[in-house]
């Protein structure tokens, strides 16, 4: 029910991205083409507020973002799953709604596998609805901006989990699983994949391609520390005051972090008129913007975005997201009714758990990462652990990640016990940053011009993992449930294949020879890290 946070475009003269990072403005920077139709929603980045302009500050302010925003999946997570379970096993004894019953009540086979299936089919919808709609989104952002369609996108998220809470708080006469309809929402900006893609690209606008890698891990972490640190505070204010403060709170973080998305500036290039001159029919023709057209166009659209898929280790690269979204899913509210279950204690304390995973993670990205990244680019670096550039490095790095990864998924699964799962969280923690140096990787194979749509692509393709991710996992916990004994693990034991899989795409990629980047050309004097 609930998400995270995507979009590009480039010119021959000097880009608007080395505008940003230098930190100045240009009376002759070249206009919207006037032969652009008007379109309303741009209305809404043009609320009169202080604009940034220097590459470091922008990062850090979309960091702040991605917390914040992130902050809205640990604060609902646990809560909407323990209402969600009062109510099935309410349902299950046949109890009035105001009639007391024991959490530990509601732990048998049969309510946790009602609770599982309505997770896993609301998640799938959610993520089937994000597919079909992210690709027009990340076509949306490209024309009109990316500061509405991010804002567009954020308030279908907000109608999501409005209607998900409004059919759990009036579950007396409303059937619970009408919380499906929600999904609806994510045609209203696309879901995750677009707030992540639009986040990603506009990183990718104002750094570096030396300073990238560091960017994209800083994200994540901001990303992990809103979702995992969160969930500490939820599980605190669920003790004292109940399930439902915690999330109002997470739907004024959305709500926070769009109002902070109007101090970021515009990066999205505009059209050289020589390429529009090229493809009139496309930008001077608004009347003949009739259906077929438009399915035209869109179809056009995505075989071009299709066609930069050229290289076999950019394809590579993109089926190893099958695997981050299974991973994201199995440490949030999945995780938190596994951890319930198998260990006997109370929903509201599983928060503290994923708390302690994320500090963890906090430290691996800020310290034990950056250390390593430092050390196996010095020469005097073992020969076995040294990489010639940060390429290699991030490529070097990501191998080692999934092979943590895997590891400390394997350890949750076989854990009897608590401490023991906490020790398979800690050697996760270690390969916490996959996801940002593999997304970091692709970058380096498409043009400027056409990162938006890669990350668009990405975005789908993380929608793709959640697909099978909900229902599979769900799946597996009920037939973990039925076999019994040490066979309740058997949803980290898929899981931790999956990973393995997906890390051994990385033993064939390679760098290539030619980095696709007009960053290349920036001085390395640059202070946007």
């Amino acid at each position: 029910m609930v998400g995270y946070t995507r979009a590009r475009r480039n010119s021959n003269e000097i880009s608007e991205a080395s505008t940003l990072l230098e930190g100045e403005e240009r009376s002759d920077r070249p206009q919207r083409p006037s032969h652009r139709p008007h379109i309303s929603l741009g209305s809404i980045p043009s609320v009169h507020v202080p604009k940034i302009h220097n590459g470091r500050t922008i990062i850090n302010l979309l960091t702040l973002i991605a917390f914040v925003a992130s902050c809205s999946s640990g604060f609902i997570g646990t809560p909407v799953t323990r209402v969600l379970e009062d109510i099935v096993c309410r349902k299950y004894y046949g109890l009035q709604q105001d009639g007391p019953i024991d959490e530990k009540e509601c732990k048998g086979t049969e309510v946790q596998e009602r609770v599982a299936f309505i997770m896993a089919i609301a998640g799938s919808l959610d993520a089937a609805v994000g597919f079909l709609a992210a690709l027009p989104w990340g076509f949306a952002a490209d024309r009109i901006g990316r500061k509405p369609v991010f804002i567009i996108c954020l308030f279908g998220t907000v109608l999501n989990i409005l209607w998900g809470v409004t059919v759990l708080y009036f579950n007396n006469v409303l059937p619970v699983e009408l919380i499906w309809l929600g999904s609806a929402g994510y045609l209203i900006g696309g879901g995750n994949a677009i707030l992540i893609g639009i986040i990603l690209s506009i990183i990718t606008d104002s750094t570096t391609e030396e300073k990238r890698g560091v960017a994209f891990v800083r994200l994540h972490v901001a990303s992990m520390c809103g979702v995992l640190l969160s969930p500490s505070i939820s599980s605190f204010v669920m003790e004292k005051l109940g399930p439902w403060p915690p999330i109002w709170a997470a739907m004024a973080a959305l709500v926070t972090s769009a109002i902070l998305f109007l101090f970021v500036p515009e990066t999205l290039k505009h059209q050289p008129e020589g390429e529009a001159a090229r493809a009139p029919e496309v930008q001077t023709e608004p009347q003949a913007k009739n259906l077929k057209s438009q399915i035209s166009q869109s179809f056009t659209r995505f075989k071009e975005s299709l066609s930069m898929l050229k290289s076999p280790s950019l394809i590579l690269l993109l089926l190893t997201c099958l695997g981050s979204m299974p991973v994201l899913i199995a440490t949030l509210g999945f995780m938190a009714q596994f951890i319930s279950k198998r260990y006997d204690i109370r929903l509201a304390q599983t928060g503290y758990i994923q708390t302690g995973y994320g500090a963890v993670t906090v430290v691996q990205a800020i310290a034990l990462l950056p250390w390593v990244s430092r050390y196996i680019m010095k020469g005097t670096a073992p020969k076995l652990l040294r990489v010639k550039d940060e390429h290699h490095r991030d490529l070097y790095l990501a191998r080692w990640s999934y092979g943590f990864l895997a590891v400390g998924i394997l350890i949750l699964a076989i854990s009897p016990s608590l401490p023991g799962f906490i020790v398979g969280l800690v050697v996760m923690a270690l390969g916490s940053s996959f996801s940002s140096l593999t997304k970091s990787l692709m970058s380096l194979y498409v043009d400027p011009e056409h990162r938006s749509r890669l990350f668009s692509i990405v975005g789908m393709a993380d929608v793709i993992g959640s697909l099978y991710a909900q229902p599979g996992l769900a799946g597996l916990f009920t037939l973990g449930m039925q076999l019994g004994g040490g066979w309740i693990g058997l949803p980290y034991y898929g899981l931790a294949i999956v990973v393995a899989l997906a890390g051994s795409l990385l033993l064939f990629v390679k760098v290539p020879k030619q980095v696709k980047d007009s960053s290349s050309t920036r001085e390395d004097g640059d202070d946007s890290d």
